[in-house]
Order: structure tokens, then sequence, then C-alpha cells
């Protein structure tokens, strides 16, 4: 028992010796303002524990676990955590730091693989899967790694590997922003929030001394309201998927779950009173499927049905579910881009959209047999500014340029304002900014284009007539 005891107290010496030593106990004044921080964090899960009892949905349960991961980081590198252990269990220690390099790469596994779901970023482009995919492994595998590195070096490495995390959080988050996402702007707001709260954190978990109690106030104030905002996020992002699941069946299309006629003119109608007062641009995009009917000798009516739930589900992973989409008539979806940073994303999203809605699609055949068809799209993009357009105008000029695109090799077009013709997005003149392109002169920009080569098609009505079962004019 004697020589049990000893190998023991031996091994736990050791240990306590490959770690870092653990920072003093906290003063009273610090003591109560990190309580006070933990236990908003708290406060913060519970809530969210409320809300996943009430929704039951996954979304709310992941957000849940990445909730709860945070508040453990707040409570365990402020130290908080280790002041109650060593209260509770003198040997401790040990454990503790171990957690604290483990816990920041855990949180950041977290982050990283939900955030590609909560921005539809893995489906956005290649860019933020691949980003995405390598912060998830990078934070996986140096989580591990952090255990069998020189022990002075564990938490250091832990450190800059959330740190890195949280950055590649920020940069996707601010691109599906750029995209349309205007949700994304708040999640980016509360990821960029992080870093410096993170920063202070680590530096109160490596040393050995204590931080000013005003910069550790500063740190705890950060920290929470980064929180605060990226919980506010996800539960508006998990909201708004609920209502569209639950919304009202008469303002939906029956098959794809789009808005339908009605319920989207009233949100071109509602988005351009609004664009009147912020003066912000914006986009309005038609995706027209043609000749659906050479299909049905195919796929049948279910096959086809099948067809349009996938293209409206590609566009949506692209266009965002915050920017309202619509079922204009059976073989044209409409999308209202309500804001748009830059006038190039105008040329990326009609790219994606369009290459995206072109790739073979898998459907059940008549004969029962899981198949593979292509079929025939076209995507139109009309610029939307503070000059109000009549709506049934936009719809007329949207569906106008899809079918112009039909004959060009991108097959997304862009209708140009001062000529009314319709140009490949890819050959589109358009600046880094709006200011600057609402500078440009129109005759110069006439100029620029005859001179430039660009494939120019005629929207006016002697081009060839779309579909006649589209809707009628609404009053």
């Amino acid at each position: 028992m004697l020589k049990t005891r000893q190998r023991t107290i031996l091994t736990q010496t050791r240990l306590d010796n490959m770690l870092p030593a653990a920072p003093t106990l906290m003063s009273t004044p610090e003591l109560i303002l990190w309580s006070a921080g933990v236990g908003a964090t708290a406060l913060v899960v519970l809530l969210a524990m409320a809300d996943c009892a009430y929704s039951r949905t996954r979304a709310s349960l992941q957000t849940l676990a990445y909730l709860t991961g945070c508040f453990l980081f707040f409570a365990l590198l402020s130290g908080l955590f280790g002041v109650a252990a060593s209260a509770l269990w003198p040997n401790s220690g040990a454990s503790i730091r171990i957690a604290q390099m483990l816990i920041g790469p855990v949180c950041s596994v977290m982050g990283s693989w939900w955030i590609s779901q909560w921005l539809s970023a893995h489906k956005r482009d290649g860019f933020g899967k691949n980003t995405l995919y390598g912060a998830t492994v990078l934070s996986l595998a140096g989580g591990l790694l952090c255990l069998f590195i020189k022990p002075d070096w564990g938490l250091p490495v832990s450190a800059a590997l959330t740190m890195l995390n949280v950055s590649v959080a920020v940069l996707i988050a601010v691109r599906a922003a750029l995209s349309g996402d205007k949700l994304a702007w708040g999640l980016a707001l509360g990821c960029a929030l992080a870093l410096p709260a993170q920063v202070g954190l680590y530096t109160m978990a490596l040393s050995s001394t204590h931080l000013p109690l005003w910069i550790q106030a500063g740190v705890a104030f950060i920290g929470l309201l980064s929180m605060v905002i990226t919980a506010l996020m996800l539960w508006l992002r998990n909201y708004h998927t609920q209502r569209i699941s639950r919304d009202d069946a008469t303002q939906r299309d029956p098959i794809t779950r789009l808005y339908n006629t009605v319920a989207l003119v009233q949100k071109i109608i509602a988005a351009q009173e609004r664009r009147v007062r912020t003066r912000r641009d914006g986009a309005l995009m038609a995706v027209v499927l043609f000749e659906p009917e050479r299909l049905l000798t195919q796929v049948g009516q279910y096959g086809l049905n099948d067809i349009y739930i996938q293209l409206a589900r590609r566009m949506q992973r692209h266009t965002g579910v915050l920017n309202p989409a619509g079922r204009y008539y059976d073989r044209c979806f409409v999308v209202l881009i309500e804001s748009l940073q830059s006038p190039r994303w105008i040329r990326t999203l009609g790219l994606r959209v369009a290459s995206s809605l072109r790739q073979p699609l898998e459907v059940t055949s008549l004969a029962g047999e899981r198949i593979e068809i292509k079929v025939d799209i076209a995507v139109g993009v009309v610029h939307l500014s503070s000059r109000v357009k009549d709506v049934d105008q936009l719809l007329h000029e949207v569906q106008r340029v899809a079918q112009a695109a039909r004959g060009m090799r991108s097959r997304a077009a862009l209708l140009e304002q001062d000529t009314g013709l319709a140009i490949p997005v890819e050959r589109a003149d358009l600046s880094q900014s709006w200011s600057a392109m609402r500078a440009a002169k129109p005759a110069k920009s006439r100029k620029r284009t005859a001179s430039s080569g660009v494939r120019r098609v005629s929207v006016s009505s002697e081009f060839q007539q779309l579909d006649e079962s589209r809707p009628a004019r609404l009053a």
C-alpha cells in the first residue's frame, strides 16, 4: 500500500511538472467579476436550453452544444473553474490545465463544422467548403497534438488554433453577407468580437500575474457581448427556418415551398418601398427552365416535380434563405436579392447559380430507376437601384434577360440599364462599388461597351415570347 501511494504521488508530481504553472488564486474583486461574467454566459445557455426544449430541432440542439462549449471556455480560461476545483479537489490542477488546452480546439471544431450549415457555406462555393473543412481538421488534429508536444507550448498552440479558426469564421461570414445573407453580418460581428476576448482570456491563463481589473472587466464584457450576438443570430436563423416550414400554405407553392406569385409580388413591392428610404442596391434574379415537357416522357409528372424541388433548393443555397424566392409560374423562379455590397457580386452570384443548376439532377424515371438528367436553364439578373420601377416591368425584364441568356455560353445574363440590352454577366463592366458605378456617365459606358466586342442581345418585344402560362398582370 505504501509503495502504491508513493507511485501515485510521484506520477502526479511528474504530471504537474509537465504542465504550465497554474495562475495564482483570484482576489475578491476578480472573483466577483468573473462569477458575474460566467453566470451571465450560463444564463445564455439556459435560454438556449429552453429554446431547444420548445422547438426540438436539430439546429437548436447544435446551438445549445456550441453555447455550452463557449460557457466552459469562459469558465476554464478565466480561472473560475480552477478556483472552484481547487477548493473541492486539491489535486485537480493538472486536469484543469488539460481542459484549458482542449476546450479551445473543441469549440473551434464545433464552430467550423456547424457554421457551414448555418451559413450554407459548404454549398455556396468551393472556397467556403474547403476552408471550413481545413479549419475543422486542423483544429481537431492540433487539439490532440497539444497533449503530446512540449508542455510549455500546449496552451499557446491551442490559443493560436482557436484564434485562427475564429478568423476563418469571420471571413466566411463576411463572404456570405456580401452575397446577400443579412444575418451573416451579425454572425461576423459576434465572431470578430470573440477575437479580443480570446486574446485576453488566453493571456490570463498563460500569465502567472494578474491583469489589471479594468482590463479583465473589458475582456469579460466583450466576451459576453460576442456570445449574446452569436446566440441571437443563431436563434433568428433557426426561427426563420422554422417559420418557413410552418408558414401559411396560401403563401407558398405546394411543390417547392417557395413563395407563390401573389406573395412574391408583395415582397418585391415592399422591398421597392424600403429601397427608396435606404437607397441600397440589390438585384432581381430569374431562373427559367426551358422545355420541361420533354422531361415528362422520361420521368413523368412526379419526377418533374422532383426536378423543380431540387432546382429551388440549389438556387437558395447560393442566394440565401433570407432573400425572398418564389415560383412566379411553373417553370420560372424569381429571387429578390435585397442587398449587395458590390456590383461585382452580381457577376459572382449569377455565374454560381447558373453553374450549379446546370449540374446533373438525380431523379426517378418512369421505369423506377434512378437516372441523372441535365436540364436546360438560364439565369437573368436585373439591377435594382433607388429609382423605383413598376413591378410588372421588373418581372417582365428579368424574364426576358433569362431567355436571352439561353443563347449565351455561361447561361447567365445581366440587363444593361443604359442600353436595355442583355449581356453575359462574365463580360459585364461592373465597378468595384455602387457609388463608382453610379458616377460613370451613361454615354461613356455605352461607348466602352460598343467598342469591347461584347455580345449583346435585345430584350425588346421582338424577342421570342416566353411561355404563355405565366401569370397575368396583378392589380
